[in-house]
């Protein structure tokens, strides 16, 4: 699949995987979308791309997912700039030792994993469908032994932070899935792919654990790599509603399968956005 003019935008990229996969679409001549929390940081990844890539088609915008305002003005921002989106890549997300809510109310792993790609997915389904071969890739790919409780879904009677984090992965996944379902014939091809295990930030707050992990991880430009073979590879068809693991497809579990619970987290998670979603 060529990339070049397609736009492309990466939740999360001021660092990390966002960032090289950011960097990779760049290289790829994609008019790529640098989404970022923190202007600063944002800039900086910027300079990076254009040191290593100097023609690169870059745009940073900035929106604070742990924060449903925030969202709304990025989204209307975006669609005041774009008419088009070609790929969504749905990959910030947060890992909290204690849990924390939100200024929304909302558990935060629960708004930034999950509730936050939610909406992108929702919001842009007009602007992915004016896109062209338009994807969806959301990093999530949880424990096939996971199960969600639908009457605790922010953890208010039970929160460990790495299953907490699993299962807001698992939601992701699950409505993924169910997105893929309802937009099968719209032209939209939503995957859900991690990259394999990578050196991350995202277990700072257990400095011990996670300088363990990242001792046996891989780059993250390997990461990112796989990322971009799951957008670009033409081998990969057809694609929508399907699961990967590096560069592996993965079978779906008979419980990701499950459409009754897609089915009732979607309902669920809509009840909780309210008028969050605008389209």
């Amino acid at each position: 699949m060529e990339l070049s003019g397609k736009n492309c935008l990466v939740t999360g990229a001021s660092s990390g995987l966002g960032l090289a996969v950011s960097k990779e679409l760049a290289r790829k001549g994609a008019n790529t979308i640098l989404l970022c929390r923190d202007r600063v940081k944002g800039e900086g990844a910027i300079r990076e791309i254009r040191s290593e890539v100097p023609d690169a088609s870059l745009e940073l915008m900035i929106c604070d997912l742990a924060s449903m305002e925030s969202i709304r003005q990025f989204i209307e921002e975006f669609k005041t700039k774009h008419s088009r989106l070609d790929v969504l890549f749905n990959n910030a997300a947060v890992m909290k030792r204690k849990r924390t809510l939100t200024e929304d109310g909302f558990e935060m792993m629960f708004q930034v994993n999950y509730l936050a790609p939610f909406i992108l997915m929702n919001t842009f389904v007009d602007l992915l469908q004016n896109g062209s071969s338009a994807q969806i890739i959301n990093n999530a790919l949880p424990s096939d032994r996971l199960r969600l409780d639908l009457d605790d879904l922010q953890f208010s009677r039970h929160y460990r932070m790495y299953n907490s984090f699993f299962l807001t992965k698992l939601c992701l996944l699950m409505a993924g899935l169910e997105f893929a379902r309802r937009y099968e014939s719209g032209g939209i091809d939503t995957v859900m792919a991690v990259p394999g295990q990578f050196k991350s930030s995202l277990v700072r707050e257990i400095p011990l654990m996670g300088w363990l992990k990242n001792l046996f991880s891989a780059p993250v430009e390997q990461a990112a790599e796989n990322i971009l073979y799951v957008i670009t590879s033409d081998c990969i068809k057809p694609k929508n509603g399907k699961v990967f693991k590096k560069r592996q497809e993965r079978p779906l579990p008979e419980y990701w399968q499950d459409t009754h619970t897609s089915e009732t987290l979607w309902s669920i998670t809509e009840s909780l956005l309210h008028g969050n979603l605008s389209g």
